[in-house]
């Protein structure tokens, strides 16, 4: 198969057991091949760190103090080349063959080109692992039973919020919300950030557009609740400004599954 136009970049801070897990598979299923433009970033890297780099592969970006997620994924992307970029953590094993694997990252790097995508999501719908906890939210929410018919009725905007999260739990989420959901083609859907959060697991984002709106945001954005003492961007962008700005996300069938072997803290 031939390359195609695209960086991987992988922050990893500690979980090296995790990360060597997701390389093996990213070896294995052909993702490594796709790109000579590969990364990891190392926030208090060791020596067995930067091994498992050269081992694989990979560039190391080194970091001497961890400064949580949002500070991790700006230095790995300001590092990484202009174009599409593959942003994982070390705990995102692929789970697809290499044939899977190259046809679902060519399209979605046609479909980033799109005037109004800000983000491919490449989590896979089917097995996405865990945590996932907007999967009970929808449910609870959206079933077809007498209690959550009421919960839509006394929270509409709650309700509303969650509807993206569908992509994830039923199998024609365009039929169920016809007005949010927007079937493409091959398993692929458009959703509006309106009803659908910003995601850090396994997406494809634009390079400018990630630092110059979705990082510069973060960082102006404070909020009481953080990762670990740090930012995570998805905690901060969790907001109205998000949901106003009439992006649109990319949900794909997907490609990696979260399992995290070792716990990190948080």
């Amino acid at each position: 198969m031939s390359t195609l136009n695209f960086s991987i970049g992988i922050l990893s801070w500690q979980g090296y057991d995790s990360l060597v897990n997701s390389l093996i598979s990213y070896q294995k299923n052909g993702l490594s091949l796709l790109t000579n433009q590969k990364f990891i970033c190392l926030p208090e890297y060791t020596k067995e760190g930067l091994k498992i780099a050269k081992k694989f592969n990979y560039q190391p970006i080194v970091i001497k103090k961890n400064k949580g997620i949002l500070h991790g994924f700006k230095n790995l992307a300001e590092q990484m080349p202009s174009g599409p970029l593959l942003l994982l953590e070390n705990d995102l094993p692929l789970i697809e063959n290499k044939q899977t694997t190259y046809d679902q990252l060519k399209t979605s790097i046609e479909l980033l080109s799109m005037p109004n995508v800000i983000q491919v999501r490449l989590r896979n719908r089917n097995n996405p692992g865990e945590p996932f906890v907007a999967l009970k939210k929808y449910k609870s929410y959206w079933s077809n039973t007498f209690v959550s018919r009421m919960k839509r009725f006394l929270r509409p905007l709650k309700a509303e919020k969650l509807i993206g999260t569908s992509t994830y739990v039923i199998s024609n989420p365009d039929k169920r919300h016809p007005d949010k959901i927007y079937a493409i083609s091959n398993g692929f859907y458009r959703v509006p950030s309106s009803v659908l959060n910003w995601a850090n697991l396994g997406i494809l984002v634009d390079r400018k557009k990630y630092l110059d709106i979705i990082v510069k945001k973060a960082e102006e954005t404070n909020t009481k609740k953080k990762i670990n003492g740090f930012k995570n961007i998805e905690i901060e962008l969790n907001n109205s400004w998000w949901r106003k700005q009439k992006f649109d996300i990319v949900v794909a069938p997907g490609l990696f599954t979260h399992n995290r072997l070792s716990y990190r803290g948080y």
